[in-house]
Parts: structure tokens; C-alpha cells; sequence
């Protein structure tokens, strides 16, 4: 007799309903950094907002939007504020964002673009796509 065909076959557990709950699930001890966090708003904004962009653009204080690539930096972390405190109720992560302060935020940005290599140094050190060493102020 086989046994497998006799056996009434058992409902597994059910998955998580949604993200959130996948994600309190986890096993692993995970925790997403800050930077990580503004990485993913950074990503989103990139594509759908110039202005994000043009807040970034500049490499010394005349380019700069605001006229300082410090007040730029504010006005570009403040985006990434505002963008996270629209979808803190759907994105933990966003929850967390919303609630920094936006010098915090402006340092996890810089974070961010080294990581892509094209902080307002690195980009203000290049002549046509190559790093000039010395040539920063």
C-alpha cells in the first residue's frame, strides 16, 4: 500500500499578508542602516524629481542652487524628509527617515553618493571622467 497516497495532505502555516509582517517574521537579525534607508528615498528621488538632482549638481558655492552647496545639501536632505514623512505610514523605514534631523540627513546623503562615487569632492576632483589628485580646494 502507498503510503504517500492515503496521507491527507496538511495546509502549510500561511505566509505573512503583507511586508511589514514578512519583515517582523525575519529570522536573521538584520538592521538596515540610516544611510541604507536614505539610499533607497535617494534612488527613488533620483529618477522622478530634477530638483533633487539640481540641489546635487553643484561642485562649488557659485553653482550652487541656494548659493551654498551647504544650504543645497539641507534643501536635498529636506526632500528626502518629506518624501519619507508621505510614506512613513506604508514603509517602516520611511518612519525612521522622517524622523531624523535634516544635518543628519544631509551626512547620510553624502554617505550615499560616495557610495556611488559622485559626491560634490569626487565630482569637483575629476577632468573629463578621471580623478586629478589636488585639485580640491
Amino acid at each position: 500500500m502507498n503510503h504517500n497516497r492515503s496521507r491527507a495532505l496538511m495546509e502549510p502555516p500561511a505566509l505573512p499578508a503583507n511586508r511589514n509582517a514578512l519583515i517582523e517574521q525575519r529570522s536573521v537579525e538584520f538592521r538596515r542602516t540610516l544611510n541604507d534607508m536614505v539610499e533607497d528615498i535617494h534612488l527613488t528621488l533620483w529618477d522622478v524629481n530634477p530638483l533633487y538632482k539640481k540641489y546635487l549638481h553643484a561642485v562649488y558655492d557659485e553653482q550652487a542652487v541656494e548659493g551654498s552647496l551647504a544650504a543645497d545639501n539641507i534643501k536635498a536632505a529636506e526632500m528626502i524628509r518629506i518624501y519619507a514623512d508621505a510614506r512613513k505610514g506604508d514603509d517602516m523605514s520611511c518612519a525612521s527617515v522622517a524622523g531624523e534631523k535634516l544635518a543628519t540627513l544631509s551626512k547620510a546623503m553624502g554617505v550615499v553618493l560616495r557610495r556611488y562615487d559622485i559626491s560634490r569632492k569626487e565630482r569637483r576632483d575629476m577632468i573629463h571622467g578621471e580623478t586629478v589628485p589636488g585639485n580640491g580646494e
